[in-house]
């Protein structure tokens, strides 16, 4: 188990909007930041985070909590393994409180360590071999040759493998490895005989990394042709590694992404680091493999916008269409460049040189419409047929594009690429759309139901809710408050404590209330501070979300209001009014809950003085219900 130490300095350590950004982008929004949710489909961003606070919260599904909370929620992590993940992002030496609970990890997280470990010496190994004779001699004289230069060796970590059969293996075994995990990691083979031999011989190498740096797979290029063995190897799935998630270059890409509001898509490791080093690095590959519903979601983190950079190569373009309607079904806005025939983005970059390749990015990027049309419409000429093949397969891709309104967009402009007549090319887009499957037809109401979800702040359900409003304003006042004076000698949490000592009528119902009440109740004991960063970095997920819940407000004044000097109170600076008559709302509440027992129970009464009593203490009962309404300015009826 990680030391309390250990925790804290990790959770003081990690920045809310550096955590959230290697996964979202986000842009400024007054004294915080906005960006598109990553729990939930959204087409206007909802996700907040705020800096000051080391909080998110998204008011479209109501996802809330601190940077631990976030990697829990995103990446499903446990608390500890959260924890680890930051230790490792801020160079944090972690401290177990004992060796028996430090043999208590969980069984798969040590496996998954262990690969990243053995990953990691592989890959230095891999960049040492380039310094090696044999090294030199083929592997930094092949990157040489392509052009690359030592910062963009180094930036991508790029290596050699030799040529000899156990070369890792005889490595690995001197550092006292456990071969398992290089067998698991697709590094090494065992042979029937008990023996290993390395996987990845005689090829230049090209590590793959996660978001966050590490590295979780290989890429190697084979030197001499051999038909034995593929050109490219690439490392097999394994715990860490899911090529249907990843992109390669993806990290060192994420910033330039972001800032862009763009990405390059290629399809070649060396297409993103020659692109990368004639400074065009908002780019990922693909890695060869066909488009994934996971790699464009990674995609969709940092931005909506993608430009597709094909292969000079007509046949192959077509072929890998299908990529575009992927992007399109996720919400993404594409545009498409060609290169000449037998030209690629990494042959044409150092053809041009990075300044006019830029130009020539700029110059022939086509709409994704315009694009199918150029590329469908070869060989078409005059035959109807054919044409309303063309018509149809544009029509299919802009069907699965989830925004009304660009489809119609699109529709208009495929009416005028196509001199079709818009209104039945939008009949034809519906009948697409209604003939999906039973599944696909669940988008269209999902549609009408994020509308519906976005006109409510939070989400029906919360795992706070109760139907005394009042009790969760009183824990709110607390989280946001309790520290802070109320009176001469007296805090916030002071008053709250002495009012619910007072009146018996007044026990907080709801469990989770009376959680954080307890807790507050032994920092007061102790002596310790319970200020809103002892509720956000709370070691209770409940209690963590709740708190980010009230520390973030969903609207800020605007620098006009706040430059002329007026005077506005937050929510959370009213507090000393808020709470002086929150007791009064919540001892009228539970009046009310009582005049409406005490009504049962006079409706069922049977003797005389017994309805004479009830009634009696009916009329009291309102008496004082009605003077605390007359206080809060309520008028009843």
């Amino acid at each position: 188990m990680i030391s309390r130490q250990s925790v804290d300095a990790v959770i003081h350590a990690a920045q809310i909007d550096e955590v959230v950004g290697d996964y979202i982008a986000l842009k400024k929004r007054g004294s915080n930041l906005l960006g598109r949710c990553p729990f939930h489909d959204e087409k206007t961003p909802s996700f907040t985070v705020s800096p000051t606070k080391g909080i998110y919260k998204c008011f479209g599904c109501g996802k809330a909590g601190n940077s631990v909370s976030f990697l829990m929620e995103h990446d499903s992590l446990s608390f500890s393994d959260a924890i680890r993940k930051l230790a490792v992002k801020y160079n944090i030496v972690l401290e177990e409180d004992t060796i028996v609970n430090r043999e208590e990890y969980n069984e798969q997280q040590k496996k998954r360590e262990s690969l990243l470990v053995a990953l990691e010496f592989a890959k230095n190994y891999f960049k040492d071999q380039l310094l090696s004779d044999e090294g030199k001699r083929v592997g930094d004289s092949y990157f040489r040759e392509r052009g690359f230069t030592k910062q963009t060796m180094d930036e991508f970590e790029l290596g050699y493998s030799p040529q000899g059969w156990e070369s890792l293996v005889d490595e690995a075994k001197r550092n006292q490895f456990n071969l398992d995990y290089f067998v698991e990691a697709g590094l090494i083979k065992k042979k029937e005989d008990g023996n290993y031999f390395d996987m990845f011989r005689h090829r230049v190498i090209f590590p793959i990394h996660d978001l966050t740096g590490k590295v979780i797979a290989f890429g190697g290029r084979q030197l001499v042709k051999d038909d034995r063995s593929p050109k490219y190897l690439n490392s097999p799935e394994t715990e860490v590694y899911h090529k249907s998630n990843v992109l390669y270059g993806v990290f060192q890409s994420k910033k330039h992404i972001k800032n862009l509001n763009n990405c390059y898509l290629v399809e070649g490791y060396t297409d993103v680091t020659t692109l990368h080093q004639g400074d065009v690095k908002n780019v990922v590959a693909s890695s060869g493999t066909s488009l994934t519903e996971g790699q464009i979601k990674l995609i969709k983190r940092f931005t909506d916008n993608v430009t597709v950079l094909y292969d000079g190569d007509a046949a192959g373009i077509k072929a890998s269409l299908r990529g575009i309607d992927l992007l399109l079904e996720q919400g993404l806005n594409v545009r498409c460049v060609s290169f000449p025939e037998g030209e690629d983005p990494d042959s044409y970059c150092k053809k041009l040189g990075s300044v006019d390749f830029k130009v020539y990015i700029e110059k022939e990027q086509k709409d994704f419409i315009l694009f199918k049309t150029d590329l469908l419409m070869q060989g078409v000429g005059n035959d109807p047929i054919r044409k309303t093949e063309v018509v149809k397969n544009l029509l299919h891709s802009i069907a699965l594009i989830p925004d009304a309104l660009k489809r119609s967009a699109y529709a208009r402009e495929c009416s005028r690429l196509m001199d079709a007549d818009e209104k039945l090319l939008l009949v034809e887009i519906n009948r697409f759309r209604k003939g999906k499957s039973a599944v696909d037809k669940q988008v269209i109401s999902a549609e009408i139901q994020e509308i519906l979800h976005t006109q409510t702040e939070l989400p029906k359900q919360e795992v706070y809710s109760s139907s005394n409003e009042q009790e969760l304003n009183l824990v709110r006042l607390l989280m946001q408050s309790g520290h802070k004076k109320f009176m001469e000698d007296a805090t916030v949490a002071d008053f709250i404590f002495k009012e619910l000592k007072d009146d018996d009528a007044l026990q907080i119902e709801n469990p989770l209330y009376q959680k954080v009440l307890n807790e507050v109740t032994i920092q007061m004991e102790k002596e310790l501070v319970f200020d809103e960063q002892f509720f956000i970095n709370h070691e209770d997920g409940d209690i963590r979300k709740m708190a980010a819940d009230f520390m973030t407000e969903r609207h800020e004044l605007s620098e006009t209001w706040l430059n002329n000097g007026l005077l506005i109170k937050t929510e959370k600076e009213n507090y000393v009014n808020d709470l002086q008559s929150l007791f009064l709302f919540l001892k009228k509440h539970k009046l009310e809950k009582l005049i409406k027992a005490n009504l049962d129970e006079l409706g069922s009464a049977t003797e005389d003085h017994q309805k004479q009593s009830l009634l009696h203490y009916h009329m009291q009962l309102i008496e004082v219900r009605n003077a605390i309404a007359e206080i809060l300015g309520t008028i009843m009826n």
